[in-house]
């Protein structure tokens, strides 16, 4: 075998395990999430909007102190989902490099972030619902079918995130161990 085959085929072979195949698997699972980000951003928007502008007009329609306090607390509500969704989601809307460590630092560092979101969501949740059913109880009186009917989404909502919470916690144990595994010793 002569020099240049010999140092031609150490060359191809270097180049083929320099970045291990989990890259491909991870730049998918970025790009997947960094749709999903841009969603929930529009998502966020289409929020403010229409829950915003809605108790907004319902204000403007019914000038009276009770309203003006939903108003409030409805705009407080959304100002402080958006704060958290603003500084949760600093620094992971791309990587730092097209390495599969910052991918991988991404990917846990956007798992993180959603098992924040999910404490913060049930958080929030119970708090507005607290305030609203507080709000209606003063103004209408609180029926038995809309009891019934926040008792459903309730258990519903703490199911999705139940199940959320539970599989983000399996995609941060596989993202670490993977971690760990790919660090040089």
């Amino acid at each position: 075998m002569n020099l240049d085959t010999e140092l031609e085929l150490w060359r191809d072979q270097w180049q083929a395990s320099a970045e291990p195949p989990v890259l491909e698997d991870l730049s998918k699972r970025v790009a997947r999430d960094s749709r999903m980000l841009r969603m929930m951003l529009l998502a966020d928007i289409l929020v403010t909007v229409v829950i915003g502008g809605a108790v907004i007009v319902y204000g403007i329609r019914n000038p009276r102190p009770a309203t003006a306090i939903l108003v409030a607390a409805t705009w407080f509500f959304i100002a402080v989902a958006w704060f958290f969704a603003l500084s949760n989601r600093r620094a992971t809307w791309s990587p730092s490099a097209s390495t599969t460590s910052a991918y991988l630092d991404l990917s846990i560092r956007r798992c993180r972030g959603n098992l924040r979101s999910v404490t913060f969501g049930m958080i929030l949740y119970a708090v507005e619902m607290a305030f609203c059913l507080a709000w209606i109880f003063h103004e209408t009186g609180v029926s038995r079918t809309l009891l019934i009917t926040i008792s459903i989404v309730t258990l519903v909502f703490g199911g999705f995130l139940f199940h959320y919470r539970k599989r983000k916690l399996a995609d941060l144990a596989y993202l670490t161990n993977l971690q760990h595994e790919l660090q040089p010793e």
